[in-house]
């Protein structure tokens, strides 16, 4: 995990051969200077030329982004606090995070609980079948399926419908039914908090398989405004661990949070309210550095969105899942977590 305190940026033209040129733009990075950061962009433009002249294919520009970046980039966020070797930074759109090389957080969205439901495989099924029909055959299904209806079918088909495609019916039947699902899914049962529980407790059950199955494991849950956080607590991992990839796989962690984990070889848990829950605008400096000029704008945002978050909690404890195992490292940070996202004031909203 590398969250550098200062970046800097080269730009270089360079021939390539007697007919060709190019322009390779790398960022570099440091803990010590500007400097020393300038330097770094230029070695990893030297670097990028020479994979270019031995005839790989070279990314010619880096996007500048804080968290989602380019593979091999660092976190591009101000770093706020530090605890041990975690480190809390100011994300994109203001929000705070907790940044940890080796204590295993995992999230759960309820988003992905809804639609993990059979019924979608044949809406998606049909709409598939329907596509590729259309596209590919568009005399199969009809010369074929289509007539095995029998001549009336056809005859009002032809008659009312001017001999629609059936790849067309097939996928507008498929996309009818995915919609039925979405809303019966989603349909109102009980109140607020009934339906939360309900949620909860089926986000829940890869998490209890998990935990039957690897009984020293020690896992507490909390929940979040959009799912679960497990924080693993018996002991601590490298990102790309098989046994991580294979808990990730389980419990059924958001696919965005796994791949953002491997690529910047850390866990990460948001431990400050989203503004826009809180009615509050997102941050609107861009990615960090930011140009002076903005630092007391910047500045002002926060103190206003800081007065905001008094309010609100970004997760809140619910139970502790498997062993009582309990390793130092993990419960230092434990006491961090909690007390950044408010989780034991069961009053507060959740943002």
């Amino acid at each position: 995990m590398i969250i550098p305190d200062f970046w800097d940026e080269h730009k270089e033209k360079r021939k390539i051969s007697t007919r060709r040129q190019a322009t390779i733009t790398r960022f570099g990075w440091s803990d010590i200077s500007k400097a020393d950061a300038k330097r770094h962009a230029k070695q990893r433009v030297d670097e990028a030329f020479k994979k270019l002249a031995d005839g790989h294919e070279v990314e010619r520009r880096e996007l500048r982004v804080s968290y989602n970046g380019s593979e091999g980039v660092p976190i591009r966020e101000e770093i706020v606090q530090f605890h041990g070797d975690a480190i809390v930074t100011r994300n994109l759109y203001g929000s705070l995070c907790l940044n940890t090389p080796n204590v295993l957080f995992a999230d759960i969205d309820f988003d992905l609980i809804r639609e993990a439901n059979y019924k979608t495989f044949w809406a998606w099924l049909l709409i598939i079948l329907g596509y590729l029909q259309f596209a590919y055959a568009p005399n199969l299904i009809y010369n074929f399926s289509w007539n095995t209806f029998g001549f009336e079918l056809q005859y009002y088909t032809a008659k009312y419908l001017y001999e629609i495609n059936p790849g067309i019916l097939l996928s507008g039947i498929g996309i009818a039914l995915w919609v039925l699902m979405k809303i019966l899914n989603g349909r109102p049962y009980g109140t607020t908090e009934q339906r939360e529980e309900k949620l909860i407790d089926k986000a829940l059950i890869p998490v209890k398989e998990f935990s039957e199955n690897h009984p020293d494991w020690s896992m507490r849950i909390y929940q979040t405004p959009a799912g679960l956080r497990v924080l693993v607590m018996h002991d601590i991992f490298n990102p790309n661990d098989p046994i991580v990839e294979n808990f990730f796989a389980t419990v059924g962690t958001d696919p965005v949070f796994v791949f953002m984990c491997k690529m910047q070889e850390c866990f990460r848990a948001r431990v400050s309210p989203k503004p826009w829950r809180i009615s509050e605008p997102k941050l609107d400096q861009g990615v960090w550095p930011i140009d002076r000029a903005l630092i007391k704008e910047r500045e002002d945002w926060i103190s206003s969105y800081e007065a905001a978050s008094k309010g609100y909690a970004s997760c809140r404890y619910l139970t502790t899942v498997g062993s009582e195992l309990l390793n130092e490292k993990c419960e230092k940070l434990r006491v961090v977590h909690d007390e950044y996202c408010k989780a034991n004031e069961e009053k507060l909203r959740l943002a």
